[in-house]
């Protein structure tokens, strides 16, 4: 096995002297392999930037360890410390490009220490800023490129010398979200095919996915960017558990537009397994307090968007052959619970043969159950109800609307928004009842109001 281009030993770093001495970094141990692409995060003043300039040479160190490119920088001669720069590529959010040079020549400049023919640096040159995408802009200036060209040069440069490391700090930081992107992809495709290893700097979590590994500095101290992500998530999910109600989140949700509610369902079903793997750093209450509210939350709108007076959800169990949900009173105001036997009723009926129902009335229909009307104090009037199926086709829920406003019926129109609506909540509802079951939880439909 190769070694490791980079090894961090019990590194301490602070600046000033005496009375106004302040320690920056604090016991850091670290290694970057070859091939390896490094993101280093943590926020403003965790002492990102004075790690970078400490690996890169740029910087002395006082205390510890840190071995680069096979040599030892704590008290490292001046000859070895520009050796040692000399097989590092540099890419700064400042581009540090020289406006009176073509776009060729920046990427030659650093060429020059190498002692490479110009004839054979100029094509090299012209190589890299081919393969970062600018072929035809290699005879332009830096005031006649983009941002991103701009970076795209900085990072033709960074690798015109084929280093072993390069350091970035930065680099996406003055760009839009499109030229970050294109960026990023090409340090992580051209690094992996030229073998060297990348340690970036970075604030934007939107390329944080090109990281072979992620670290995390806090205060000076080195943490797992997971640990500090799974605390941080943790904290604030508890804390929204204590502080927040679920008329809170009702109200979020129903107040948002018909576009806003569409645009923010469409987003959960996408995101359906982010938000499981979030949740699960949830103690127990949190997790089954959340889950309900923003259940009942989308069940709400949705009657609310079908001009509907009650939309319930009603699970599925095949362990007791059941259908059930909650209401939220009775007559006498107490919590209510319904149950019935798959095939018996409208949403047996829709649970047992996944055929969607459209009654105009409810009480000229044979499968009507009166009962739950004498129970509720609610008078039905008509009903639509879908059947919500895995991914795999089993049916494991159904919802239900009640009462279409204005004395109107549901018409087809209604179920055709209703059924896409329904699709995306069955995403969301699945995910729901795989972690209710994975936490040892018998999942509870939330109440209807």
């Amino acid at each position: 096995m190769s070694d490791p281009l980079v090894t961090i030993e019990n590194l301490n770093h602070s600046f000033g002297k005496g009375s106004l001495k302040k320690q920056i970094l604090f016991d850091i141990t670290e290694a970057v392999w070859p091939g390896e692409i490094v993101i280093l995060t943590g926020p403003s003043g965790s002492g990102k930037t004075t790690l970078l300039t400490l690996i890169g040479a740029l910087r002395a160190a006082q205390e510890g360890s840190l071995v680069v490119l096979g040599k030892e920088l704590l008290d490292a001669s001046e000859a070895d410390l520009t050796e040692v720069r000399r097989g590092i590529g540099y890419i700064f959010q400042a581009h540090n490009l020289l406006e009176a040079l073509t776009a060729t020549q920046n990427v030659q400049v650093a060429l020059l220490e190498d002692g490479i023919d110009p004839t054979v640096g100029k094509k090299r040159a012209v190589d890299m800023l081919e393969a970062v995408g600018l072929g035809e802009r290699v005879d332009h200036y830096p005031s006649q490129l983009s941002g991103g060209q701009k970076q795209r040069v900085a990072i033709a440069r960074a690798l015109a010398s084929a280093p072993k490391l390069i350091l970035a700090d930065e680099p996406t930081a003055s760009l839009d979200k499109k030229s970050g992107r294109e960026v990023v992809e090409i340090m992580q495709r051209l690094t992996k095919q030229e073998g060297c290893a990348v340690v970036l700097v970075t604030h934007d979590n939107r390329i944080l996915d090109i990281a072979d590994r992620i670290v995390h500095l806090e205060d000076g101290y080195l943490a797992s960017f997971a640990e500090s992500v799974a605390d941080a998530t943790q904290q604030l999910l508890q804390s929204y558990s204590r502080t927040s109600t679920s008329e809170h989140v009702i109200d979020k949700i129903t107040s948002s537009t018909t576009e806003e509610f569409t645009a923010a369902l469409e987003t959960l079903t996408r995101e359906s397994t982010d938000l499981l793997r979030i949740l699960q750093l949830t103690g127990d209450e949190t997790f089954r307090a959340l889950l309900s509210q923003v259940l009942q939350a989308l069940t709400i709108r949705i009657g609310e968007l079908l001009a509907a007076e009650r939309c319930s959800l009603f699970l599925v169990d095949p362990e007791t052959g059941q259908v059930w949900a909650q209401v939220a009173r009775d007559e006498q105001g107490q919590p209510l619970e319904i149950r019935m036997q798959i095939g018996q009723g409208i949403v047996g009926h829709v649970a047992e043969t996944g055929e969607p129902i459209n009654i105009a009335d409810a009480y000229a229909d044979e499968r009507f159950n009166r009962e739950i009307d004498r129970k509720t104090g609610f008078r039905t009037r008509n009903v639509l109800c879908m059947p919500l199926r895995r991914q795999t086709g089993e049916i494991f829920a159904v919802t239900q609307l009640l009462n279409k406003t204005g004395g109107e019926s549901f018409d087809t129109s209604d179920e055709q928004r209703f059924d896409q609506l329904t699709s995306s909540l069955a995403v969301v509802l699945e995910s729901w009842w795989t972690m209710s079951r994975a936490r040892g939880h018998d999942p509870v439909p939330p109440a209807a109001p």
